[in-house]
């Protein structure tokens, strides 16, 4: 196996000679149910759950962070969803798919697959992590999803297996019914809908405004409101949202103020 893995993941705790480890991949039995893949290489799931918190505050247990899978799986995840999206919608052009595929993969997206398969049970976090709560934190569990979507290709490929056919079995299972129960207009831009919807109404244009201080970079959490000037010194907030980015969080926003301009 060690030949097709990046070096990061070829030297893994052994489950035969470390009874810790053992009791890790017992406890994970119950995961490989949900997600629907047997994963011969256990221990590439187990980094996929391994929050860099933890690595950092057991660095002689010799696990590295799920951080180099969350970026092989992420480009994994763009593959697979293209793939059920394009088969979904076959003529639709590029862009609209392009919009489609960002709203499928976003982080609020993977974070609510996350939840409903409750991967959050299984992460291994450290002590400050645990105590903010970041089993429920969106954008840790949409990493995590990542990374396990990242395992899954790099344990079917170790295999001799498809590994793209073993990732989509995964994504079908986990995204399946959120995918046929898309239409080709859901893919659009929230900001860019809202601004449509707001100029049409009002001839007005939404202005994006960030809510508290900066967060620190290592926990990341933006704030951010969709304002209107309706006349001098007079502001009408439409909503807010919140992300692990500026650009998350407006976007959380956009989507607020339409279900709220829409609901009227």
């Amino acid at each position: 196996m060690g030949s097709k893995l990046p070096a990061v993941l070829r030297r893994l705790p052994d489950p035969d000679t470390d009874p810790g480890v053992a009791a890790d991949f017992e406890r994970l039995a119950e995961l490989v149910e949900v997600l629907g893949h047997r994963f011969e290489h256990l221990g590439l799931l187990r980094v996929a759950l391994t929050v860099g918190s933890w690595t950092n505050e057991n660095r002689e247990a010799g696990w590295p962070s799920n951080a180099c899978l969350e970026f092989f799986g992420d480009a994994v995840l763009d593959l697979v969803a293209a793939d059920s999206l394009w088969q979904r919608f076959p003529d639709l052009p590029e862009g609209p798919l392009t919009r489609l595929r960002a709203s499928v993969v976003s982080e609020r997206s993977l974070a609510k697959a996350a939840k409903r398969v409750g991967l959050g049970t299984w992460l291994f976090l450290g002590r400050g992590d645990e105590q903010r709560g970041a089993r429920e934190r969106e954008g840790t569990l949409a990493d995590a999803l990542e990374a396990v979507l990242g395992a899954v290709f790099l344990d079917a490929r170790a295999r001799g297996e498809d590994p793209t056919l073993a990732v989509g079995l995964v994504f079908d299972h986990l995204f399946g019914e959120q995918v046929e129960a898309l239409s080709a207009d859901d893919g659009v831009d929230p900001k860019s809908a809202l601004q449509q919807l707001v100029q049409a109404e009002r001839r007005l244009t939404p202005i994006y405004v960030p809510v508290g201080d900066p967060p620190p970079p290592e926990t990341p959490h933006w704030r951010a409101r969709v304002e209107l000037r309706v006349a001098e010194g007079e502001v009408e907030i439409l909503g807010e949202g919140e992300g692990r980015s500026l650009r998350s969080a407006e976007h959380g926003a956009a989507r607020a103020a339409l279900a709220r301009l829409r609901a009227r």
